[in-house]
């Protein structure tokens, strides 16, 4: 009978194993594109669309919704679940945002229009360029996890990086006084997001076949010191 019972941990465990560990890993390129807002209440997303290419998880995808970044603006760790939603023909790809990069520029560079000039507001996560006479690269970078199902079941770590051009106003002075007015700053954009090698499986399964094993090298090592 302790044989019988032995094999039979031994193959719950196994099975047990699979349901927990098969989760199917994120991986790939989403590319969307919409029509993005900045005032001084927040940064708000419209009209998002799929235009591609879409690689690996994301192929096929019909649709994209994006959450708002509501409040005054921040950097560094946030934690905003399904900040992303992807719609696949397999269901849904998530991407929970964890992390809001500071901009690259500095404050001293939003006063000029001279071409090359780099600005980033105080606490922003936007870098503005004045990259010609007349037109403004601005762009902001996100990370975070993505996956199917729920994150436990295994996720993806995935940068997010937005851009967009402007030519209206198409200055750095001018885009901040935007910004500041009631209506604020509207311009269209472009977003990539690629998830990356997967993170491990969740350990419990692991631990479950690790606690089969131990239980029978002790059933084992018992029956050694009975004979």
């Amino acid at each position: 009978m302790r044989k019988f019972s032995l094999l039979g941990l031994v193959a719950v465990g196994s099975v047990l194993f699979t349901s927990l560990a098969s989760a199917t890993p994120v991986t790939g390129t989403a590319n969307i594109a919409g029509t993005v807002n900045v005032n001084t209440g927040g940064v708000f997303f419209t009209n998002t669309m799929i235009p591609g290419p879409n690689e690996g998880s994301f192929a096929g995808a019909t649709s994209a919704t994006l959450k708002n970044l509501v409040g005054a603006p921040t950097t560094g760790a946030v934690s905003i679940p399904a900040f992303a939603t992807f719609t696949v023909p397999t269901g849904n790809v998530t991407f929970d945002l964890q992390n809001i990069f500071a901009g690259a520029g500095t404050v001293g560079g939003c006063g000029s229009n001279t071409v090359g000039n780099v600005c980033t507001p105080a606490n922003s996560p936007f870098t503005l360029i004045q990259a010609a006479p007349g037109q403004v690269t601005i762009t902001l970078a996100l990370s975070g996890i993505a996956y199917t199902g729920t994150a436990a079941s295994g996720s993806s770590p995935a940068p997010f990086s937005f851009s967009t051009q402007n030519t209206l106003p198409g200055t750095i002075t001018g885009i901040l006084a935007a910004v500041n007015t009631d209506g604020g700053f509207t311009n269209s954009y472009s977003a990539t997001l690629t998830a990356e090698s997967p993170s491990a499986v969740p350990e419990p399964a692991s631990c479950l076949l690790m606690g089969a094993g131990l239980l029978a090298a002790g059933l084992v090592s018992r029956r050694k010191v009975r004979s």
